[in-house]
């Protein structure tokens, strides 16, 4: 997250993307917990004469097209300048004016290091091995409570170097299938551009509802594969990116080498995914439903018709690490506890146990709050 996402921080729907084991209010409550940490705002971009405009023909249509809510702050308009959030304005509670947890005596940050292993015994983690990784030194950290949080892949990674291999480990993972394509706006549509300030782009939304299971934003170059092409006017050109929902499945894996390790050392990983037949329907029905949202604002830009992106590239994997109420299809209890291990809670993406089309990084921060407030409890 400190080094590429895209801020954009909606909630999970209720039901279509259901949370299990985190009662609506508690859920919201966290929501709230963690929409306050990143600074996230709904308004940053709601005078974008373009995002007024693509909202207003594709409400016609049928869509139900709102501000993508951001982890951003506004700072001008002309010149259009924002401050996007990332950890220090995390570590500063939301406030990028406020103190900053870093500069408390008892935190400490160690650059270019990496965690190798966890040392345990009798239910419990007594150590974190880490290298230096400009040095090779390495020595072990001792702690009350170990949290990790390494994303994904890498968390489950530790965990299995480190000899901690629940049966769920890797399993039930979860990913987007993901849709893209860019549109030049009709010239009905073009020509109302300039009606308002044209150098904000659009950051837009058409949340997930019951019935339709995808999660859709439209916006302006936030992606590099979305480059426009010499002598286009950016103003007329909008990205369509659509999300769907996966099923979860126990075969759908990251598992980790006995034999062969990655670069740092860690056991190499091998991805095991596929779609399920109703994944691929679903996907097919989100293809379209993008396919009409683009066509009733103009035409594709050429080599830029709507087409599935890659497997992975959402970046948005979840059910790695999942929570759970049993240790059978499960990695942590529902407050972010390793089954087994009375002191080693887990956060990220990985933790998160549903199928979810819209961005993960509030759900997984909501579940990190939720995680914290219980070590503290316990402490």
């Amino acid at each position: 997250m400190g080094i590429f996402w895209a801020c954009a921080t909606p909630r999970a729907h209720p039901v279509v993307e259901h949370i299990p084991l985190v009662g609506d209010g508690e859920l919201s409550r966290l929501y709230g917990v963690a929409e306050t940490l990143l600074h996230t705002t709904a308004d940053a971009y709601e005078m974008s004469t373009q995002g007024r405009i693509v909202t207003e023909k594709l409400d016609e249509t049928g869509y139900d097209v709102r501000c993508l809510p951001l982890a951003v702050e506004r700072l001008s308009l002309d010149p259009p300048r924002v401050h996007w959030s990332g950890p220090e304005v995390i570590l500063k509670g939301g406030d990028r004016h406020g103190p900053s947890a870093a500069d408390d005596p008892r935190f400490t940050l160690l650059p270019e290091h990496l965690c190798i292993g966890l040392v345990h015994s009798g239910g419990r983690v007594t150590g974190a091995v880490v290298r230096d990784l400009t040095t090779g030194t390495e020595r072990t950290l001792v702690a009350d409570t170990y949290v990790v949080a390494g994303g994904s892949v890498l968390t489950p990674q530790l965990l299995w170097a480190s000899g901690i291999r629940p049966d769920a480990l890797g399993r039930y993972l979860c990913e987007q299938t993901m849709a893209t394509c860019q549109v030049a706006l009709s010239d009905d549509l073009a020509r109302r551009l300039d009606d308002g300030p044209a150098t904000v782009e659009p950051n837009l939304w058409i949340p997930v509802a019951e019935g339709r299971p995808w999660h859709a934003q439209l916006h302006r170059g936030i992606f590099g594969y979305a480059a426009v092409p010499a002598g286009v006017d950016r103003r007329t050109v909008t990205d369509l990116v659509w999300f769907s929902t996966c099923d979860v499945r126990r075969e759908n894996a990251v598992t980790f080498s006995a034999r062969v390790t990655d670069p740092y050392g860690l056991p190499q990983p091998t991805f095991h995914f596929g779609p399920s037949a109703a994944d691929r329907a679903r996907a097919d029905d989100m293809l379209t439903d993008m396919t009409k949202a683009a066509t009733a604002l103009g035409k594709f830009l050429p080599g830029a018709e709507p087409r599935f992106l890659e497997a992975g590239f959402a970046l948005h994997i979840t059910g790695t690490t999942r929570m759970g109420a049993d240790k059978r299809d499960s990695v942590i209890d529902p407050h972010g506890k390793v089954w087994g291990l009375d002191n080693l809670y887990l956060g990220g993406g990985g933790v998160i146990p549903a199928g979810v089309a819209c961005n993960t990084t509030l759900t997984s921060m909501a579940l990190a709050v939720r995680a914290a407030e219980a070590i503290t409890a316990a402490t």
